[in-house]
């Protein structure tokens, strides 16, 4: 394994050369520089871009993102769930246990659901669970602080919030799962401008862009511009409106899938390319060299392989049969918007700066 690693170390020299001079290059253009340079302008641009080519593909292509999204990028991202929000962060190990152990429950309960239809009361185990959860990780922010200024009160209210959700959910457990499969694609973006971010007016126009997106799709004002004819749409307009209950009206419900494709996307950009860079110390990026030393700092060998092989697995079984797979991948990875919770209630709770980095993070470059 160690040996594979430094072969990839090394195969990365052409690509970091091609990336410097690609910056230089970009550095020169005016418009371009100071994306080059400092990271918020550059984020800037890669949210507003981010979000208008989801938005382009949701109206041109909606069932290529709702399917190739998962294959590609479905493994990677809850990886990266777990990277950023637990394996980079100085947590006790009381709370790194507990979120495994979370993990674990959740997918096994999803993997006996999977197995034997029918036989428990799948939705609402899942959906207490999940919520006793988060509501446990606001209640251990407090437990982990260092300082109890402020920490009470922040504690209460996020385990008031997060337990009126929970018996809301349980109440009605087959609505909340439905709920929460497409509000989770939110968590990531509160997550990032709550922890991440200590300057958040730069995401003003591409959050401004994304709320009129969404409007536009969900009131069915674009339905005409919308190719339903193509790849996979149809698939994505049975799941879209038969998964709702009779009483949500068609148009609505077609309208509410199309806004989980273009969130879905938002979703998985904010966890593999905005959360990582601003996890950064310097204002610059990482080169691909240096990316994979952070990996390989974050993710043991034999835990980085397994990633790897699911990620492979996923995206080849998706080859053969593309819908199975990503419904299979859908429900076993549903743990992740559970962790996306308990992990953010804990770090919100007991403050930031106090779980900033469990190792030095490391350098950035511009060029």
């Amino acid at each position: 394994m160690l040996a594979g690693a430094s072969t990839i170390a090394r195969a990365t020299a052409p690509l970091d050369r091609a990336r410097r001079t690609l910056l230089r290059g970009l550095a020169r253009v005016p418009a371009l520089g100071a994306a080059v340079v400092r990271r918020d302008e550059r984020l800037r641009l890669h949210a507003l871009a981010a979000v208008a080519s989801a938005f382009a593909l949701t109206l041109l292509c909606p069932g290529v993102p709702f399917v190739v999204g998962p294959a590609l990028f479905g493994v990677a991202h809850v990886a990266a769930d777990a990277r950023y929000l637990a394996l980079r962060r100085n947590v006790p190990r009381w709370w790194a246990a507990a979120l495994a152990l979370g993990c674990a429950g959740l997918f096994a309960l999803r993997a006996v659901e999977t197995a034997l239809p029918g036989r428990l009361p799948s939705a609402a185990l899942e959906v207490g669970f999940g919520w006793a959860w988060a509501v446990a990780g606001a209640l251990g922010g407090w437990v982990a602080a260092r300082s109890t200024d402020g920490i009470r009160g922040r504690a209460i209210a996020a385990a008031s919030v997060l337990t009126t959700l929970g018996l809301a959910a349980v109440s009605h457990p087959n609505l909340a799962r439905l709920l929460f499969a497409h509000l989770h694609n939110l968590v990531a973006i509160g997550l990032w401008l709550l922890l991440w971010r200590r300057r958040r007016r730069f995401a003003l126009p591409a959050l401004a862009l994304l709320t009129a997106a969404v409007a536009l799709l969900v009131s069915g004002v674009v339905f005409p511009y919308v190719r339903f004819d193509g790849p996979w749409a149809a698939r994505l307009v049975d799941e879209s409106v038969f998964a709702w209950p009779r009483w949500m009206p068609q148009r609505t419900a077609l309208g509410l899938g199309l806004a989980f494709v273009l969130l879905q996307a938002i979703h998985y950009t904010v966890w593999l390319a905005f959360i990582p860079q601003d996890d950064l110390r310097g204002e610059g990026t990482l080169s691909f060299r240096m990316s994979w030393r952070s990996l390989l700092r974050d993710l043991p060998l034999p835990l980085l392989a397994l990633t790897a092989v699911l990620a492979v697995a996923v995206l080849g079984t998706s080859l053969v049969s593309v819908h199975r797979t990503r419904a299979l991948y859908m429900s076993l990875a549903s743990f992740h918007g559970y962790l996306e919770l308990a992990a953010g209630a804990f770090l919100y709770v007991r403050g930031w700066e106090d779980a900033r980095c469990r190792r030095p993070a490391p350098g950035s470059s511009p060029s």
